[in-house]
């Protein structure tokens, strides 16, 4: 199978199809991080999603495709944690009071899941019918607690991404409802999971990866996939709005913040400081990178 001419062929019959993907050099950049870096993401996988239904749009034109999108990644991450408590292969690692953390986010996945069927009622999507499939996720404790990084770094920076889609007040399912603030009480939830599971890499049983901090530095990936962290589509643009820089990014509001600041702080103190929203297309082509669904 020849990827390119997969590209030309669709580029025949819709001649905007690209417009609406990510930007083919940063699509390959895309397959080539995610096969080199994750055991899970097999190329079939990211390729298969790169052209499932027109892939997505760039940007979410109502609160119900919204709040779709943001109930898909919640149950992602829900299934995941449920696979994990279940997994025979993480009974002698995942114990103690790292189990019974990882139970609590799941029971936060499963309130923000049923939050947000209940807020979209009728208009719900319905779930995968074949569930999510994480393949050699829950292999050893380190694999899942990479995996769950992916995931939660991922989600914090898809709802930034969302931040000016989403409405403060919109009527959905016939109800007046205040979107932005579900979404920025879920986001900073899932912005507590991160950091928690981040801590975790760090013991003993995970390998003592002692160099990984709470927070991002600098776009260090820590042995996930390398997109998770690196700039959406498009990167750069007008209005500020669409802009989606790397996590390393150092330039906030047209101000590059490494400039005046004197020896006492760092580029990576910078980039620390600042976490990046993520666009929709990148963010599901790093899901169904992670599980098949």
């Amino acid at each position: 199978m020849n990827l390119f001419n997969i590209i030309s062929e669709l580029e025949k019959v819709d001649p905007e199809v690209m417009d609406r993907l990510t930007h083919r050099r940063s699509a390959m950049t895309l397959l080539g991080d995610i096969s080199k870096k994750m055991a899970l993401a097999a190329a079939p996988i990211a390729i298969g999603s790169a052209f499932n239904k027109a892939v997505g749009q760039q940007t979410l034109a109502d609160p119900n495709a919204v709040l779709n999108y943001a109930l898909l990644l919640e149950r992602l991450e829900y299934d995941f944690y449920r696979q994990a408590l279940a997994a025979p292969t993480l009974t002698a690692t995942l114990t103690g009071a790292d189990r019974t953390a990882i139970t609590v986010i799941r029971d936060h996945e499963l309130a923000h899941v049923n939050l947000l069927t209940a807020v979209l009622g009728s208009n719900a999507a319905a779930a995968p019918a074949n569930g999510f499939n994480f393949g050699n996720a829950f292999a050893t404790y380190a694999s899942f607690l990479g995996t769950a990084q992916a995931l939660e770094d991922t989600g914090v920076r898809a709802y930034k991404g969302q931040a000016t889609n989403i409405p403060r007040a919109a009527v959905v399912t016939g109800t007046q409802t205040n979107i932005l603030q579900t979404a920025l009480q879920i986001h900073s939830v899932e912005a507590r999971h991160a950091a928690h599971v981040r801590l975790m890499r760090r013991g003993a049983t995970a390998g003592a990866q002692t160099t990984i901090m709470p927070w991002i530095v600098n776009g260090d990936a820590n042995g996930v996939p390398a997109v998770v962290y690196g700039a959406g589509n498009p990167a750069t643009g007008m209005p500020p709005a669409l802009f989606f820089p790397a996590e390393g990014n150092l330039v906030q509001a047209g101000v590059t913040l490494t400039t005046g600041l004197g020896a006492m702080y760092t580029a990576e103190d910078v980039s620390a400081a600042f976490d990046e929203g993520l666009d929709n297309t990148t963010v599901v082509a790093i899901a169904r990178a992670t599980a098949t669904f």
